[in-house]
């Protein structure tokens, strides 16, 4: 591949020669330093990582690897990818970082050893797919080029990123993705994506719940431009079900030469035989018993005229039709497993299907730092409404990230102290700040309802007082009125005084007159009864 008919210079492909010793003797020194242990079983290095160092070094083209540091920068990339990825600790990979640095010093000399960098990150979906102009033929690739380049600016990476997004979210309508690219999350994406876009490309990402695992894996794929494939598990779902889903995958994969990523959980293990199945996709890509005889004559009868445009000497028999099927599946199809690391399950599985760490390109999902903790809860919360000053809902924000990583923290300790291991995980974050935004709303709430009671009890004072001074000015009004009303009754009421004293005085007069005339009416009353009794004694 690094020959000058490719274009590379002469510095260019001397380098890439001498790094083959160095890569093995780098590859050595890993395997007798980086031994297995019960809580490292899958540190295991064969030969297989050293063809896929390979495998990566030739994505670089000529038009991008000018010189000898950047053939540097890529070489640290692919043997970090292929082996420091799957390390579980950070001594390991420091470890790992000085060992590179040693050899290629050692073996290249010390000016060719200063090129390696740091922390170099190469990926191959920076470019823009080409515009069209319409005079374009017919059978125009409009799709993105794939320049594997390496990374300018994180910041320039997060933008990509989130233009992915926007257009995953667009057009895949079932489950929007919301993520947060801080630098951890770039990285691992990067890491997922030069797996699945390389043929042959299966991962194994272990981390615990919530890291992040199939939600950057689907938008790795998403990138890709492939379609992402997770079985639907159900009570009823057993190994006749997974061979259905398999059968899908394989005729998308080798029958329509379409790429596709196959997420696998260890949630969806609902029996151990699965894993049969998928040792067996890792490791050969032919599951026995797959197709039916009819099935597979139909799928080679299709697959002719395509075998025959890509290998016109290769006679189209049977077995060859069936090779070149399951080359197709493996090249296509994408297994990428996202497994957790808690409990004995994992290490158990390991052992017992080997293919699940040596068919795959692993990667070790470690704790979320600090910062992106902060970058989390402040994504989430900066556009959340809270009733304080911006400094306040910084420093918040800042408080539940240093939070979390006191309790991680507290973890690792305890785990160093009583030999039991815990684990807090990205997802109980994120439900930390789902709870307080739920407990918040709640409380603000109820505040709110007792500030609308006190301030509908405060309008009702008001009113009353409003109320009681309109009444005050009409009572001061009626007193006036009731003043003039009382000395007219008064003025009155004198004058019925003297009327009636008059009146008793008229009475008086009158009782006397009564009474003298009634002294007359009984004293006649008298004399008449007297001349009565004579005038009947004197009748004869």
């Amino acid at each position: 591949h690094y020959c000058p008919e490719r274009g590379f210079s002469g510095p260019v492909c001397d380098l890439v020669s001498k790094l083959v010793p160095v890569t093995r003797r780098l590859w050595q020194a890993t395997k007798q330093k980086m031994l297995p242990t019960p809580a490292k079983f899958h540190y295991i290095f064969n030969l297989r990582d050293l063809s896929r160092i390979w495998q990566g070094m030739i994505n670089m083209t000529a038009d991008v690897a000018k010189d000898t540091a950047l053939i540097m920068s890529l070489w640290k990339h692919e043997c970090f990818r292929v082996i420091s990825d799957r390390f579980t600790n950070h001594q390991d990979v420091e470890w790992f970082d000085r060992a590179v640095s040693r050899i290629g010093e050692e073996d290249l000399g010390p000016e060719l050893g200063a090129m390696i960098p740091k922390e170099p990150y190469f990926m191959d979906f920076m470019q823009d797919p080409p515009e069209a102009t319409g005079d374009e033929p017919d059978d125009a690739d409009f799709e993105m080029p794939k320049v594997y380049e390496p990374i300018e600016s994180y910041d320039q990476l997060k933008e990509r990123l989130n233009m992915f997004m926007a257009q995953y979210n667009e057009s895949v309508r079932s489950g929007k993705m919301d993520l947060v690219f801080f630098k951890d999350a770039m990285t691992h994406l990067v890491k997922i994506s030069r797996v699945i876009r390389t043929p042959r490309g299966n991962c194994l990402l272990v981390g615990v719940g919530g890291s992040g695992k199939q939600s950057l894996t689907r938008l790795a794929s998403f990138i890709a431009g492939y379609k992402s494939f997770q079985i639907t598990l159900t009570r009823s779902y057993n190994v006749s079900n997974l061979m259905e889903d398999l059968k899908t995958l394989y005729r998308v994969a080798g029958q329509e030469g379409k790429g596709i990523t196959f997420i696998f959980t260890d949630n969806e293990i609902k029996d151990e035989s699965f894993l049969e199945y998928m040792n067996n996709v890792l490791a050969s890509g032919e599951v026995s018993n797959l197709f039916a005889r009819d099935e597979i004559d139909e799928i080679t009868q299709e697959l002719i005229a395509v075998m025959k445009r890509e290998y016109p000497r290769r006679p189209p028999t049977n077995e060859n039709l069936y090779d070149y099927f399951l080359s197709r599946v493996c090249n296509n199809l994408h297994v990428a497993l996202c497994f957790s690391p808690v409990g004995e399950k994992f290490r158990n599985r390991s052992l017992k299907f080997p293919a699940l760490i040596s068919g795959c390109t692993m990667d070790w999902f470690s704790r979320w730092p600090k910062d992106a903790l902060i970058a989390v809860s402040t994504h989430f919360l900066s556009s959340y409404d809270v009733k304080c000053s911006p400094e306040v809902k910084e420093s918040m924000q800042a408080t539940m990230g240093v939070f979390q990583d006191l309790v991680a923290e507290s973890c690792v300790q305890y785990f160093e102290r009583f030999r039991r291991q815990t684990h807090v995980t990205p997802k109980s974050y994120l439900s930390f700040i789902d709870g307080y935004k739920t407990i918040y709303s709640q409380k603000l709430d109820t505040i709110n309802t007792l500030a609308q009671r006190m301030n509908t009890g405060l309008q009702k004072l008001q009113e009353a007082s409003e109320s009681v001074n309109e009444l005050s000015k009409e009572l001061a009004v009626k007193e006036k009125d009731l003043a003039v009303a009382s000395k007219k009754a008064d003025a009155v009421l004198a004058e019925v005084t003297v009327s009636a004293q008059a009146a008793e005085k008229v009475k008086a007069q009158v009782q006397k007159v009564k009474d003298k005339a009634q002294a007359i009416v009984d004293e006649i009353e008298r004399d008449k009864g007297v001349a009565e009794t004579k005038l009947e004694a004197a009748k004869p």
